[in-house]
């Protein structure tokens, strides 16, 4: 069933909410989808129904679910990297279940953070639509922040990793037998992270690991160790799914 993503609705049981503009003129215009159509609307917050397109602009919310929060919720403090790979970390982070992105303007950062709300609007937009293509209904959050240190300062991970190219601990050495919940990993631009900064995440208590001899780019690299903690810690490992159903109605008012 196809998804949408809304803001600021509270999805209530056999309820009719308007569509917002935007997503009325995609069903109606692009999808050709005429009233009676099937579809799923979910708020990013865990709120999830299975709607009927309405002749009025609105869909009656026919059936409701919770989303099952993630197993593991997983930090990605990623600096900032040069062209669209900041794009393609946000896509292919929020499919394989980041709940969080931090994108960090660090020493080596060739392209420094610009504020300009388009650029961020344009970032979260490309999360929303991959957390819609992936089912991703837990919408993953987005800061951006021209100072490491402070993105560390407050971080509360049960398990803190440093990608970094000068370690040579194996990142089965620093896993344990822990339950892991909440895991953040530090990902450096093209040019790695500095010695300096290094210094920094390891007082905040990040422990710097390898991922093995090959040299991997930095969209790769935080994409690789996350694929790694989904299948052990969270759901990449073939658990059940993630909705379960909470309301339905016998009527139908399609």
């Amino acid at each position: 069933m196809r998804s949408f993503f809304v803001a600021d609705v509270d999805f209530r049981f056999n309820d009719r909410i308007p569509l917002p503009q935007e997503l009325h003129h995609h069903l109606v215009r692009v999808l050709r989808l005429a009233p009676g159509a099937e579809f799923r609307l979910f708020d990013g917050r865990g709120q999830v129904a299975d709607a009927v397109l309405q002749d009025d602009g609105r869909a009656w919310l026919r059936l409701l679910h919770d989303s099952l929060p993630a197993p593991c919720r997983i930090r990605l403090i990623q600096g900032i990297p040069k062209g669209d790979k900041t794009e393609l970390i946000l896509q292919k982070g929020t499919e394989l279940g980041v709940s969080q992105f931090d994108l960090v303007t660090t020493e080596r950062s060739v392209v420094r953070f610009k504020r300009e709300s388009r650029q961020r609007l344009r970032w979260e937009k490309i999360i929303q639509e991959a957390a819609r293509q992936s089912g991703q209904y837990h919408l993953p959050q987005l800061q951006c922040s021209d100072s490491l240190e402070a993105t560390l300062a407050a971080d509360e991970a049960d398990l803190k990793l440093l990608l970094w190219e000068q370690s040579e601990a194996p990142l089965a050495d620093l896993l344990g037998d822990k339950k892991h919940q909440r895991i953040s990993v530090i990902v450096g631009p093209e040019g790695g992270i500095s010695e300096t900064e290094a210094a920094v995440a390891v007082s905040s208590g990040f422990q710097p690991v390898s991922l093995g001899p090959r040299i991997l780019r930095t969209e790769t690299a935080g994409l690789a160790i996350i694929a790694v903690l989904q299948y052990l810690y969270g759901d990449l490992s073939g658990s059940s799914g993630s909705i379960k159903r909470t309301y339905s109605s016998g009527k139908d008012m399609s």
